[in-house]
């Protein structure tokens, strides 16, 4: 289950390849929610939700660090990107393999809406994940994922 988090935040990554948003964000401590459901063979698995604070004082769409950095297992296409007035669309591909010989393809697709004060940043997408090569079949997952970001205040004085 934690590898299916982890692929399905994935998503989050690709701001840090894309154009930048409309509203760029302020710089400051920054509080993001995230929260994903799962299906898996017609059957729910129970939502998981993570939260994490960080001070954000670089806010160059390119430096953002939405998430941790992906294991080296996993290699993703360049995002598909499309800009509006609100926010931006993504979409994108990843593989992933394992030493056990399961490998995973991952077809993503997001719209990220950063708040028109700079303060705020929405992100709303699925995650479609195929596993091959395990020793039992597994079934395909379709990963809801929603996170939210709200600026807090300023950083604590000495953090990056």
């Amino acid at each position: 289950m934690k590898r299916i988090l982890l692929l399905a935040l994935i998503p989050l990554a690709s701001i840090a390849l894309a154009a930048p948003p409309p509203t760029r964000l302020n710089p400051g401590q920054w509080h993001f929610t995230y929260h994903s459901t799962v299906a898996m063979a017609g059957r729910a698995i129970p939502p998981t939700s993570e939260t994490v604070t960080r001070c954000i004082k670089d806010t160059d769409p390119d430096k953002l660090p939405l998430m941790p950095k992906l294991p080296s297992n996993i290699q993703c296409t360049a995002p598909a990107l499309q800009t509006s007035a609100q926010g931006y669309h993504v979409t994108m591909s990843c593989t992933a393999s394992e030493p056990n010989g399961m490998h995973s393809q991952i077809d993503e697709d997001f719209m990220i809406l950063p708040g028109k004060d700079g303060n705020s940043i929405t992100l709303d997408g699925t995650t479609h994940q195929r596993i091959t090569g395990a020793p039992v079949p597994i079934p395909a997952a379709l990963v809801k994922i929603t996170a939210q970001g709200q600026r807090i205040g300023a950083c604590p004085v000495g953090k990056s």
